[in-house]
């Protein structure tokens, strides 16, 4: 399987009362990003670790790394290795032993900076999911596929309520599809 370095660059809210964030990774040459959703404890807990905060030694997640020496580049390494259903599918790689935990997205880049590990991403994934990153836009881009459910069904109708149906189309054609893969797994 080849891979792609990411590295996380930052992150962001979404406007408009959204209770979520937007975590950005780019590629080593930054020409490309991935954007990932995630809740606004998560925000939170990164937006501690961005800045320096001496609370942040005694924090849970920091202390469990401290007190377990080998979570580090040399043994561990996170990877992407596909999306479902508006989720990214990560493990926590054992270098060693090969063996692959399941973590959420966004904890899995909350662990990367707490113990310094790297980010992979699934070659063909990275290149069907990133789209072109530019520093210091204040717009981004999310794929369809990258939205979970309840996100699709509220860009819908404020797709709808702005008569953007272009958009509305495509939004309704990915929450039906979603739907139509549903039914076929039950």
């Amino acid at each position: 399987m080849n891979k792609v370095q990411v590295f996380f660059k930052g992150l962001t809210e979404i406007v408009g009362g959204s209770k979520m964030g937007l975590l950005v990774l780019t590629n080593q040459m930054e020409d490309r990003q991935i954007t990932i959703v995630c809740d606004k404890a998560m925000a939170h807990e990164l937006n501690i670790r961005i800045g320096q905060n001496s609370l942040r030694h005694k924090l849970l997640p920091e202390v469990l790394c401290w007190i377990n020496p080998d979570m580090d580049t040399e043994h561990y390494e996170i990877l992407f290795n596909s999306i479902e259903d508006g989720q990214y599918k990560v493990v926590l790689v054992n270098k060693l032993t090969f063996e692959m935990t399941p973590i959420r997205a966004s904890d899995a880049i909350l662990l990367a900076q707490i113990a310094q590990l790297e980010i992979f991403m699934e070659e063909r994934l990275f290149m069907r999911q990133s789209v072109p990153y530019e520093l210091g836009k204040s717009k981004v881009a999310l794929p369809l596929n990258a939205l979970t459910f309840e996100m699709l069904e509220e860009a819908l109708q404020r797709a709808i309520e702005n008569e953007n149906y272009e958009l509305a189309s495509n939004l309704r054609d990915e929450l039906n599809r979603r739907k139509e893969n549903k039914d076929e797994t039950v």
